[in-house]
């Protein structure tokens, strides 16, 4: 085969259409109306009647031809389609089933994930998750958060669940605004408030999850928290916390533009000017003249007024 290339192509393997194979019928579709002869001077050792009978290929008059790939290939796609289809549904039915049976008396509705499997651990929940997701976002992280690592959230959001997320100042200001922006222009619920008891999500009302230790990262040990008094009471605090917090509605423009809404944002928020400043991209004398503008504007003697005057008016709306 080395006069067809020295790598082999394999996009096909799923389909039950090996290396060898799927170069033979890219030859063949590009070479039509050959004979056997023919065809084996540029394919020596080529098996033409494994392809014939896998409908690959016809031949007519002892001449070899590709069946078109809408008609070959789509059907064998659309077979292993259903197959999928098929696995998922009972995927979804064993999960209900899991969902339905309460847990037996002595096994404890709280597990414990190391560390080293945690990222894993909670990704999978995450893309499980059908309905709802419900947490409070607050440094530390196992990392520099970065809009790549948003975009999960992003996808299920535009997937239909609903993201209603509170953040602690500390939390918008380590993630800044370009991850931000990655859920909330898609949707996503934000609020904000000066700290949050702990780090914490919840998935459809049946599992959350935090750090095994208050303020530590989830890579030092996960809890995985199943339908109990104790998720309960979690969600419980998810909702009180999230009536308290005030509206997080950042704007669209660019750092060093001249408009007041991402500005106005972060001042209802509580953030600082040294944060403002950061997040948006100027320097703290800028900041200083745009919220005077804003306090001006609202009729608001210090800037701790402006912030509760707009604070309100998101809460109101």
């Amino acid at each position: 085969m080395a006069e067809i290339g020295h790598t082999l192509v394999r996009v096909l393997e799923r389909l039950g259409i090996d290396g060898v194979q799927e170069q033979v019928y890219e030859h063949v579709l590009t070479h039509p109306g050959r004979s056997a002869a023919e065809l084996a001077q540029d394919l020596p050792g080529a098996s033409l009647d494994a392809l014939v009978s896998k409908r690959l290929l016809r031949v007519e008059d002892g001449k070899y031809s590709a069946v078109p790939p809408a008609v070959a290939l789509q059907g064998l796609l659309d077979a292993r389609q259903l197959e999928l289809d098929q696995v998922a549904t009972r995927v979804q039915e064993l999960e209900r089933l899991h969902r339905a049976t309460p847990y037996p008396v002595r096994q404890s509705p709280v597990e414990v994930v190391p560390g080293d499997q945690a990222h894993a651990y909670l990704l999978a929940i995450h893309r499980a998750t059908r309905s709802e997701v419900r947490a409070f976002e607050t440094p530390p992280y196992v990392k520099r958060i970065s809009p790549e690592d948003a975009q999960v959230s992003a996808d299920a959001i535009q997937h239909g669940v609903v993201h209603r997320i509170v953040y602690s100042r500390a939390a918008v200001d380590e993630q800044g605004l370009d991850t931000l922006l990655v859920t909330l222009s898609v949707g996503e619920q934000a609020r904000v408030t000066g700290d949050v008891p702990l780090r914490l999500a919840i998935y459809d009302n049946q599992v959350a999850t935090l750090p095994m230790v208050t303020g530590t990262r989830t890579s030092e040990g996960l809890l995985v928290v199943r339908p109990s008094s104790l998720l309960d009471a979690l969600i419980a605090l998810f909702e009180r916390v999230w009536t308290a917090a005030l509206p997080l509605a950042l704007g669209s423009e660019e750092p060093g533009e001249d408009g007041d809404h991402t500005l106005i944002a972060l001042l209802s928020a509580g953030m600082t000017d040294q944060a403002i400043a950061r997040q948006l991209g100027i320097s703290l004398r800028t900041v200083g003249r745009r919220i005077q503008r804003v306090q001006s504007s609202l009729h608001a003697e210090t800037r701790f007024q402006a912030g509760v005057a707009v604070g309100l008016a998101r809460s109101a709306g």
